[in-house]
């Protein structure tokens, strides 16, 4: 039996304070010591080598040290995706997923193809038209009062008008 592809793609924007901490969080989940060490500065680093940068002091007084940790946009994805598992966010498993620098921190983008059985035939050639709004009123609808097509010339679909005196304002199907 054919298959049709339906292909999704999400794009989480994280700001650099919610990538910062997802890397202390891994790292912290795995023994290190970042989340003890006080955060000084913080680079991301963008161009061929991208990445992210964290200089942070160790210790205190005279016998403070200054390290910088960096962060390949490859550990900054495995951070966002561990991140995302403990904040209970859904990740597919099987999605493909890339990361980049943008303006606003790092975006993690998610892709996933599924294959569901067709269940009708094939499909004719598709064209591709354009219109244009019809002046006239304008419907607003929320809700299940959504799916009432105010073109279709079947009887049985009240509209919100028709059933506003029946105690529900919504659009119901008649019986």
């Amino acid at each position: 039996m054919a298959k049709v592809r339906i292909q999704e793609v999400r794009k989480l924007l994280l700001p650099v304070e919610t990538v910062v901490d997802a890397i202390l969080e891994l790292d912290r989940s795995h023994g290190g010591t970042l989340a003890n060490a006080t955060l000084t500065e913080v680079r991301v680093e963008t161009g061929t080598d991208s990445g992210l940068s964290l200089l942070i002091a160790q210790g205190s007084g005279t016998a403070a040290t200054t390290l910088e940790k960096r962060f390949t946009l490859a550990a900054i994805a495995a951070a966002a995706i561990h991140y995302c598992f403990r904040a209970r966010i859904p990740l597919p498993r099987q999605a493909t997923k890339s990361i980049e620098v943008t303006r606003e921190g790092f975006q993690l983008t998610i892709q996933t193809v599924t294959e569901v059985l067709r269940l009708h035939g094939d499909v004719p050639k598709v064209s591709h038209i354009e219109r244009t709004a019809v002046p006239g009123p304008t419907h607003e609808a929320v809700g299940d009062a959504a799916l009432y097509d105010p073109t279709a010339t079947d009887t049985s679909t009240a509209t919100a008008s028709e059933t506003a005196g029946q105690g529900d304002s919504r659009a119901t199907a008649a019986a």
